[in-house]
């Protein structure tokens, strides 16, 4: 079945009336308590389809090693405090615990933390001295030192190069004091949320560090720190690996078919946000351009496929063309938001998408400085796991 969509039609598209029915039982539960603000894609729209589609509790007994400071592997460490059962990392006997067989790139995880000094999350592990590093200082909670990140690199901790105002926030905790925090991380952006905030005390680009993804550890520094209700979101992950045409003449509509007609193709990857923006890649962005990427299944099976774009757009699978947008969006990116089943069979699978930017809506184009063309040309596309 082809999805065609029209210019007011800004609903998901169904994947199965189970899914759609919860999710806008969520959505609608969420616009009631947010007074009906807009909700940024990444906690509204991905994050929702991961509370349907995948949640898995972490750093238990059995997936879990747990490092002294000394790299030495000892006891689990699972107490009460504060009426909570929990981990207990008191920094020396005990300071990391870490679940190796994860390999995350984007995700959320929602955790409950009481520590002394330095409480944390190692994201993206690469090992235990190479990994991204968010910790919370308690002791100086209400200050601009309350929450820090920083990149670790062969177990350097390098504060003082990564500090306020970017990397250090504030946040209103305690010491040894329990709170609630929600650490996501989508593409390049971390946001981290204390105590269930509609806004992020912390939302920051990640440096390059060459770990695109890894599993997790918790870690306590120069004092006791307690970890509860560790629950991780498995959040879909961006399409990354694009080839791209060159640019046909927007004087006709295109298909499938028409790849045919491709000479050769250019290897991009998504810039800031996941997003394949393609005026970077065209003199004169006033074109419609085919995009193909390969996905590779180990069985035959149904993986939804989440996205968005600017202008118009039309999406085949195998040959099968399963979605078309038959007017124009010019909505800023992630503000809504599509979903579409995919129908995987084992093996190679050939996604193609036929991207044309915004343009029409001037008629020959809109005139950037004498000349007509796009303004905003591009999509993104996440893959749920």
């Amino acid at each position: 079945m082809i999805e065609k969509c029209g210019y007011n039609e800004r609903e998901m598209l169904p994947f199965s009336s189970f899914a759609f029915s919860t999710l806008s039982l969520i959505a609608n539960k969420m616009n009631s308590d947010m007074n009906k603000k807009k909700i940024m894609l990444s906690i509204s729209f991905l994050f929702l389809m991961s509370m349907l589609f995948g949640q898995q509790a972490v750093f238990d007994r059995t997936k879990s090693t747990v490092l002294s400071d000394q790299n030495k592997v000892v006891q689990f460490p699972d107490t009460v405090f504060a009426g909570r059962s929990c981990l207990k990392l008191d920094s020396r006997e005990q300071a990391i615990i870490w679940q190796k067989d994860l390999d995350l790139r984007n995700f959320r995880l929602e955790i409950d933390i009481a520590g002394a000094v330095m409480s944390g999350l190692g994201f993206r592990v690469k090992d235990e001295q190479n990994y991204h590093f968010l910790y919370f200082r308690p002791g100086y909670g209400g200050t601009r030192e309350a929450i820090q990140y920083i990149p670790v690199y062969n177990g350097t901790l390098n504060w003082v190069f990564f500090n306020y105002p970017v990397y250090e926030t504030a946040t209103d905790i305690q010491s040894l004091t329990w709170f609630h925090a929600a650490i996501e991380v989508m593409g390049d952006r971390l946001r981290v949320f204390v105590d269930h905030k509609e806004e992020p005390d912390m939302d920051i680009e990640l440096p390059e560090t060459g770990n695109e993804r890894g599993s997790l550890l918790l870690r306590s520094m120069f004092g006791v720190s307690y970890f509860a209700n560790a629950v991780l979101y498995e959040l879909p992950e961006a399409l990354r690996q694009w080839e791209i045409s060159k640019q046909f003449p927007r004087d006709r509509k295109y298909a499938y078919a028409d790849t045919k007609s491709v000479r050769s193709w250019n290897e991009i990857s998504p810039g800031p946000g996941e997003v394949v923006n393609l005026s970077p890649h065209f003199t004169h962005p006033n074109g419609v351009v085919f995009a193909r990427h390969n996905i590779v299944s180990d069985e035959n099976a149904k993986r939804l496929l989440h996205f968005d774009f600017a202008g118009k757009l039309q999406m085949y699978l195998n040959g099968k063309r399963l979605f078309e947008y038959e007017k124009y969006q010019v909505n800023r990116n992630g503000e809504h938001g599509f979903t579409i089943e995919l129908p995987l069979q084992k093996g190679n699978n050939e996604l193609v998408l036929i991207s044309e930017g915004d343009g029409f809506i001037f008629g020959e184009g809109f005139n950037a400085m004498g000349r007509p063309q796009h303004q905003n040309w591009g999509f993104s596309a996440f893959l749920a796991n």
